[in-house]
């Protein structure tokens, strides 16, 4: 009998040397592709336009000390660091962790920290060249272990379902973004294009962290760039907790009524915020529907717990409080190989969490959820690891 799945994460990342992606970039743009550069007091630091200097340090403790700099991508072997190597390497680091499959994010590199940079062709053609290098030479090595999120650009709905487009036929399941599909913190009509289209293709939607303005200005006078006054007037006592006031747009905007089947993950948000955000969110609506004159089909809770999953990466007042919680929209994530991660020692920190709690929360929140979530079969053997 072949292995299963025990424990998957909903959240790591996949921290690479730009030489494992780099061959998929156009020569052309290749004066436009980040550099990892060597620092004279050690570790490496990206190169990139329009940043200061980046340094490695949190993105790549790996198990060992936190660094906020120093952090290189290499052993003094020159080998691969724990969390940069190529996909085999991942799935040997899987096993010495003690679970079966990742859902896996971008490396710093390919965060919003390329978009300053000047060529827009250039931009465009390193997101497509880091999406080519997760799909063929990563992903495919194990689908059912390394669940990729493909990066989407921000340069309008067009290239951004261009994007999708392409990464749905080679085969990933899933894309992370940070900005509304139209490029901006806001919520538009034009997005319903790229909403549709996710669906259609069955590709699931994975913010890490969340897309869009996280704290909107109070615009009690009708000045200034607030977005929808309404959605901010919503999230009002909520401060800057994670994507309350993106919850609040697309609630507001209607996207959850237009598109009953759409479902998002907000990877590494935690949760034991959510009780008190969404009695904040009815609360407010009751309070600020008549003067606004808005009317929703439902509850905003109600919105939130049928069409959106939650990450955990750190938090353990979420399991005490989990009566409170929509326990079968929430998933674990070892942020391997970022600072505030659990490996190598997962296995122990998961039983120290769920320790006294009963098995169901554990199942529900390490296995159920991201498998539903992501289509995982539960039934299947899994890949296995290849020898070193």
């Amino acid at each position: 009998m072949g292995r299963k799945y025990q424990i998957i994460s909903g959240d790591g990342h996949v921290e690479t040397p730009p030489e494992s992606w780099i061959r998929h970039l156009p020569e052309e743009f290749h004066p436009y592709a980040p550099q990892l550069i060597k620092l004279r007091d050690g570790g490496e630091a990206w190169l990139i336009e329009g940043q200061r200097l980046v340094p490695n340090g949190q993105n790549i403790t790996g198990g060992g000390p936190v660094k906020i700099k120093g952090g290189s991508y290499f052993k003094e072997d020159g080998s691969p660091a724990e969390g940069a190597g190529d996909a085999a390497q991942r799935l040997r680091e899987q096993d010495k962790d003690g679970i079966d499959a990742e859902v896996l994010f971008p490396p710093v590199f390919a965060s919003r920290l390329i978009e300053g940079i000047s060529d827009k062709d250039a931009y465009r053609a390193l997101i497509r060249a880091y999406n080519t290098f997760l799909a063929r030479d990563y992903c495919a090595v194990a689908p059912d272990r390394l669940i990729g999120n493909a990066v989407l650009p921000v340069t309008g709905i067009d290239d951004a379902i261009a994007e999708l487009e392409f990464v749905a036929s080679e085969g990933l399941r899933s894309v992370s973004f940070h900005q509304f599909p139209n490029g901006s913190g806001y919520s538009s009509p034009e997005d319903d294009r790229f909403w549709q289209r996710s669906l259609d293709l069955g590709v699931k939607l994975s913010p890490h962290f969340s897309f869009g303005l996280h704290q909107p200005r109070l615009d009690f006078v009708g000045l200034g760039d607030s977005g929808d006054p309404f959605a901010a007037t919503l999230t009002q006592r909520t401060g800057s907790l994670p994507p309350v006031y993106t919850l609040a747009q697309l609630i507001v905007a209607g996207v959850f009524d237009r598109f009953p089947e759409i479902e998002f993950y907000f990877a590494e948000t935690n949760a034991s915020w959510l009780p008190w955000a969404l009695f904040v969110l009815d609360d407010n609506y009751e309070i600020f529907r008549g003067p606004y004159d808005r009317k929703l089909e439902r509850k905003p809770t109600e919105y939130v717990r049928d069409h959106c999953y939650f990450g955990i990466i750190r938090d353990p007042n979420a399991i005490a409080m989990r009566d409170l919680l929509p326990f079968d929209k929430l998933m674990f994530g070892s942020d391997f190989p970022h600072s505030v991660g659990s490996f190598p020692n997962t296995r122990e920190f998961l039983d120290e969490v769920f320790d006294g709690v009963d098995e169901s929360y554990r199942r529900s929140m390490l296995l159920d959820n991201p498998a539903k979530y992501y289509g995982l079969d539960l039934n299947a053997d899994i890949t296995e690891t290849p020898a070193a």
